[in-house]
């Protein structure tokens, strides 16, 4: 083999140039890679801010007790739809409320109606409701009557089992009206807690016998709105009445003061009046002082 060949290159490329050293090359190229490295540089430190972040906030998480369900309005809660629950809630209060093991009253719930005294017993819808002023204390005039569209309410007819809806065993008393005023504050606050759509509550009072001296049975009503009770319906119900419901003169001091700061107010005698459309129209008379 001759010496000219040995000398020639196995491969016909171009010598391999020297790698340019960090240094060289132009400030345009030097300032694009500085650019680079300080944007990677932002990108890093950012990233590790979001992830401190969110390591402590685990570390909170984990450290903070677990405070568990927010506390519930009530123990007892009704279910279904909306006239479901209403009657739910009816049966269920009204069945708290005894003396001497027998039930007060049983509750009947519904749309407001009254039964015509033609002797036909038609059920009439009554349409409105007309509370009359209180004109007692002179700070309303005879003409400021209310009328209240019943749309949006329910009427409750708290019936004992006696003669004319009374109640048959035990003697009439302010202490057993105030029980019933109790009921009827506790039927009212499940009501617009639950029942959507519902903004008032007319509950019926069984009446007091006997007859007065004209021959007329005194029948009371409680008529409440849920504007009268925002503050009760904003806590929990335990704080405004006791879990265990009390019998005849058992209410304790401070839930009695609640009771009658609620219901007095809104104690009415009731009776029907026909309008011309042919409904009727519940008519609220404050009580004779």
């Amino acid at each position: 083999m001759s010496d000219a060949a040995a000398e020639r290159p196995v491969v016909d490329a171009e010598v391999a140039r020297p790698v340019a050293s960090p240094s060289s090359g132009s400030r345009t190229e030097r300032a694009r890679r500085t650019g680079y490295r300080g944007r990677f540089a932002f990108v890093y430190l950012t990233l590790a801010a979001v992830a401190g972040v969110g390591i402590g906030a685990f570390l909170v998480l984990v450290a903070k007790p677990d405070s568990g369900p927010a506390q519930a309005w009530s123990e007892w809660q009704p279910t279904g739809t909306d006239l479901t629950q209403a009657r739910q809630i009816a049966d269920h209060v009204s069945k708290q409320y005894r003396v001497g093991g027998n039930q007060l009253a049983v509750a009947l719930i519904g749309p407001p109606r009254v039964t015509s005294a033609d002797g036909q017993a038609v059920q009439v819808p009554i349409t409105a409701v007309a509370v009359l002023p209180d004109t007692s204390a002179g700070l309303q005039e005879e003409d400021d009557v209310r009328i209240v569209d019943t749309q949006k309410t329910l009427q409750v007819v708290l019936c004992g089992l006696g003669e004319s809806c009374s109640i048959p065993f035990g003697e009439p008393s302010e202490a057993r009206h105030t029980l019933l005023r109790r009921q009827a504050l506790e039927l009212a606050l499940y009501t617009f807690r639950y029942v959507e759509g519902i903004d008032s509550l007319a509950v019926l009072l069984p009446p007091a016998l006997p007859q007065t001296p004209d021959g007329e049975i005194s029948s009371t009503a409680v008529f409440l709105e849920r504007r009268d009770l925002a503050a009760e319906l904003r806590r929990p119900l335990a704080e405004t009445l006791t879990a265990k419901t009390p019998g005849v003169g058992e209410i304790p001091a401070r839930e009695l003061a609640t009771v009658d700061r609620v219901t007095l107010p809104r104690v009415f005698q009731y009776a029907y009046r026909q309008a011309q459309d042919g409904s009727a129209v519940l008519l609220l008379s404050p009580l004779a002082a």
